[in-house]
């Protein structure tokens, strides 16, 4: 299992596809071209949905991080503990992959 760093970046995977159903985003792993039902989708909603759509932007978790504290006026160390922990969660599952080690 690796770890998820700050300093790192992290984006969608290229293996799944993600729809907005209703209030959820759903992600579903796909294989050639082929969903995977082997493995579940996962579903995000509200800030979850917000830090899918951030690792889109290439930035490091560390500035993920900032953005979203400023965003809800939330303290850093409560974003970043959140974040990780969905991040990781993510990456277990082959949803995300490390992008580079800024």
């Amino acid at each position: 299992m690796e770890k998820i760093s700050l300093n790192h970046i992290y984006i969608p995977s290229k293996k799944v596809i993600s729809r907005l159903i209703e209030d959820d985003l759903i992600i579903v792993p796909v294989e050639s071209d082929t969903i995977d039902f082997d493995h579940s989708l996962y579903s995000l909603k509200d800030i979850g949905k917000e830090i899918w759509g951030q690792l889109n932007k290439k930035n490091t978790i560390k500035k993920l991080c900032h953005d979203l504290s400023l965003e809800y006026n939330a303290s850093i160390e409560i974003i970043q503990k959140d974040v990780m922990e969905l991040l990781t969660d993510l990456l277990d599952k082959g949803l995300i992959v490390k992008l580079s080690n800024e």
